[in-house]
């Protein structure tokens, strides 16, 4: 079948090559927020706690809490804590915490907006491995 009998072969073939590049783009595009590595460290637990809780907008304080398989804390990792919302168009929530006393590690936050949001927790252990886990959250307006 010939949609368009009046045009040229290579004019066809333009726009054909120039729908396949859009698919090809469309299809690569993810938001860089989004992107992560993979995770090196399943059988270490994470555990995320927001103070205030429930989570409201203004200032937070997340906790994050490592431990390996027998509950032992896991210490001296570096962690990168990115928050994100449900919803494309808003620039994300980072920040950065290092140590872990006891397992425990400690980062200054401020939630922008109420919504439906989901923090990224990376972290780089000191063995060069690195643990992501996911946290769905809800915050309330202030």
């Amino acid at each position: 079948m010939n949609w368009f009998p009046h045009r040229s072969a290579a004019w066809r073939l333009g726009w054909a090559a120039l729908a396949l590049a859009i698919l090809l783009c469309a299809a690569g595009c993810q938001r860089t927020s989004q992107q992560q590595p993979a995770d090196q460290a399943p059988e270490l637990a994470a555990e995320l706690t927001v103070d205030p809780t429930p989570p409201r907008v203004g200032p937070a304080t997340l906790l994050v809490r490592l431990s390996d398989a027998s509950g032992a804390p896991v210490e001296g990792a570096g962690i990168s804590l990115k928050g994100d919302m449900s919803h494309a168009g808003m620039a994300p929530v980072l920040a950065e915490t290092s140590g872990g006393a006891g397992g425990l590690y400690q980062a200054t936050w401020h939630w922008s907006m109420a919504g439906d949001w989901f923090v990224t927790v990376t972290a780089t252990l000191a063995d060069g491995r690195t643990l992501v886990r996911r946290f769905d959250l809800t915050v309330a307006g202030s």
